[in-house]
């Protein structure tokens, strides 16, 4: 059996940049959230996430087609994530994804714990604040938003979580290629996970 590799840490602590370039670098697949949130300027439907309608969310839910699923209280209203139980083979490939301690807990109750990895994005948080400012400087400008993200994750991810269930932590507190050298340590060594040729 191979693995599913879960990203977890708050907003802009550096997972969905690290994610792009793991995908480009290591023989593993990405899963594609579902999402109700309106797309982030330059985001596409099937890249980031497939954007789909509240109702369709709920639909899938009836189905049992959702591994998990989170719903947030946000600026826009309610707004739903989810990881989608079709296309995942973990017989025959190893997958990386964003999530959250939440899903992390939802995902362990549907896969054999020993093949699902959490891996721990540590930021300072004050370089994390300002790397979200920067972040919507360029994008949307909803700063109402980002301030809820941050304040909100600030109560979802402490270090009580970090002793619960003892990811994998990676240090995103220095440069791009040092987080590199302990990602390659952390998939080639421990995880056996091969390079792209």
């Amino acid at each position: 059996m191979k693995k599913m590799i879960l990203f977890i840490g708050p907003s802009s602590s550096g997972k969905d940049t690290f994610l792009a370039k793991a995908l480009k670098i290591y023989d593993i697949e990405p899963i594609v959230l579902l999402t109700t949130r309106p797309p982030r300027i330059g985001e596409q439907n099937g890249c980031e996430y497939y954007f789909i309608t509240q109702e369709e969310m709920n639909d899938l839910e009836k189905k049992q087609l959702l591994i998990e699923r989170r719903d947030y209280n946000t600026i826009q209203g309610i707004c739903s994530y989810a990881t989608s139980a079709e296309k995942i083979n973990l017989e025959k490939y190893n997958y990386l994804t964003p999530n959250t301690w939440v899903g992390y807990q939802k995902i362990l109750n549907y896969f054999e714990p020993k093949l699902i990895v959490p891996v721990y994005f540590e930021l300072e948080a004050g370089v994390r604040l300002e790397r979200a400012l920067e972040r919507e400087r360029k994008k949307d400008q909803n700063y109402l938003e980002m301030c809820r993200r941050f304040l909100a994750d600030q109560k979802d991810f402490t270090k009580e979580m970090l002793n619960t269930y003892k990811p994998y932590i990676i240090d995103n507190n220095g440069t791009v290629e040092e987080t590199m050298k302990q990602l390659d340590e952390l998939f080639v060594n421990k995880l056996e996970i091969v390079r792209k040729r």
